[in-house]
């Protein structure tokens, strides 16, 4: 059944039990994984040089395990839809539960418009033949009938699937996040096997000693590693939805493993990229991990698998954040944090309906509006996605306290949940203090607080309503029933 009543009358939206752990796999590495590998492997072997770089994306994954492990005691202590709202509001109550999530929704939702446009931009690039002409320009951005419809047609066959049944949707990321590595097996192992080794040298880009070179070139990478890491993050949202034989500390489990997979992914692009020629020649090709193939062995079957492969990653990434993104809004709708529209679960289906139709219709704006006019915001969502991960940490270590009682299947040491809530800090702290290399612009700082302007509102109106009691409150974002 959709709905289930509790003792005080209130009904609950229930969503179906149906996903097996390798989709949650899925879930988070078709985010992980996405298309910044094949734009930015070039930036970071300038940056880093080989070893450089490799080493800021093994070391980066390794500090994120602290604040994946703080995810995973309480995604499998408290594996409800929406994750940190969960979170959040256990440990601090109902506001910071509204901001934390009206944040983190801030990242997933506005970075779905922009997947829709590198679509079409994507398949420009593999089939040039099939670009039009211009119809208007946003900014810089040329806005053409093979950006639009490309975007426009994916994301409704994404939105229809996701609308359909959480069964549907996940087992479409799994098929395709498996196509996506047997593609990326093939391509790194030409590389591999084709390359040179002696075109990883220097294996930093800064001079000196070691090292001086070694720190300076990882430092300078591994600053922008969190961003390309994110997605396990994801794993929780759709927590709720796990199916009933699986235990919840394979939840945990699951966010680690994606964590460690997405590191090691990064780390094979990086080496198939140096190692294919000069990496000082190869870091100035746009494009560069699809570009090494066509200069250096000439294979263009090689550069189009490569692109293929980062149109598959554009699309897990998509349907990632369509499950991501409506299970967080869904699950503040049903806790009386926006207003219960966002509730609404299909009584057949079992999805969140009205929360899927608002995530794809920002969606389908994008190709519209271009990618100038989109990139300050999408730049602007990763300081909401950093401030989760701290409120995160910080409600794993306040609940050791207020609910020292509280069943933790995927329990872990108290010194990670400190490591992971300092980790989360600093993330935070480079994106607001003055100088630091992740600071954000002032553009991007009104771009969030118009968000929350937005938000604000809504979340006054439906306290104004006083129609939920503290303990029916719980029950409808923890589960808990009241006594």
């Amino acid at each position: 059944m959709a709905r289930q009543p509790d003792t005080s009358g209130q009904r609950r939206e229930q969503l179906e039990k149906v996903i097996p752990f390798r989709s949650y796999i899925a879930l988070g590495l078709g985010i992980v994984v996405g298309i910044g590998w094949v734009i930015y492997s070039g930036n970071w072997l300038r940056d880093g040089g080989p070893l450089g770089a490799m080493l800021a994306f093994m070391l980066g994954g390794l500090m994120l395990i602290p604040v994946g492990k703080c995810y995973g005691e309480l995604t499998a202590a408290l594996p409800v839809a929406g994750g940190e709202v969960a979170f959040s509001y256990k440990a601090f109550g109902s506001f910071i539960a509204f901001l934390t999530g009206w944040a983190l929704a801030f990242g997933y939702v506005t970075v779905t418009p922009f997947e829709t446009i590198a679509i079409g931009a994507l398949l420009e690039a593999i089939f040039p033949a099939l670009t039009t002409p211009t119809l208007y320009h946003v900014g810089h951005s040329a806005v053409r009938l093979s950006t639009l419809l490309p975007g426009l047609m994916i994301g409704v066959f994404l939105i229809w699937l996701n609308y359909r049944g959480t069964q549907s949707s996940t087992r479409f990321q799994t098929l395709a996040i498996a196509a996506l590595f047997a593609c990326t097996a093939v391509f790194t192992a030409v590389a591999l096997i084709k390359g040179d080794p002696a075109n990883l040298t220097p294996l930093f880009s800064h001079q000196g000693p070691v090292w001086v070179a070694a720190p300076a070139s990882i430092i300078a990478v591994i600053v922008v590693v969190p961003w390309f890491m994110s997605g396990f993050d994801a794993i929780p949202q759709a927590a709720e939805e796990a199916g009933l034989k699986m235990p919840p500390e394979r939840l945990g489990t699951a966010i680690i493993t994606t964590i460690i997979a997405g590191e090691l992914f990064y780390v094979l692009i990086i080496l198939a990229v140096a190692i294919s020629m000069p990496w000082h020649l190869s870091s100035k090709l746009a494009l560069p991990t699809a570009a090494v193939f066509r200069a250096a062995f000439g294979y263009d079957w090689a550069a189009r698998l490569v692109l293929i492969t980062a149109l598959m990653g554009l699309v897990t990434t998509l349907n990632g954040m369509y499950i991501a993104a409506s299970r967080l809004i869904f699950s503040l709708g049903r806790g009386g944090l926006l207003p219960h529209w966002f509730a609404d679960v299909h009584p057949r289906h079992h999805t969140p309906k009205n929360a899927i139709l608002f995530v794809g219709a920002v969606s389908l704006a994008g190709p519209f509006i271009g990618k100038a006019a989109l990139a300050p915001i999408v730049s602007s969502s990763s300081l909401g996605f950093s401030a989760a991960l701290f409120i995160t940490c910080l409600s794993a270590i306040r609940l050791r306290h207020t609910a020292p009682d509280m069943a933790r299947p995927y329990r872990v040491g108290a010194p990670t949940l400190y490591a992971g809530a300092a980790v989360a800090l600093v993330l935070v702290l480079l994106m607001v203090l003055p100088q630091s290399p992740g600071q954000l612009a002032g553009v991007e700082f009104a771009i969030i607080g118009l968000w929350m302007a937005v938000g604000l509102p809504a979340y006054a109106w439906r306290q104004a309503k006083k129609d939920l009691s503290q303990a029916a409150r719980a029950y409808l974002i923890l589960g808990e029933k009241p006594p």
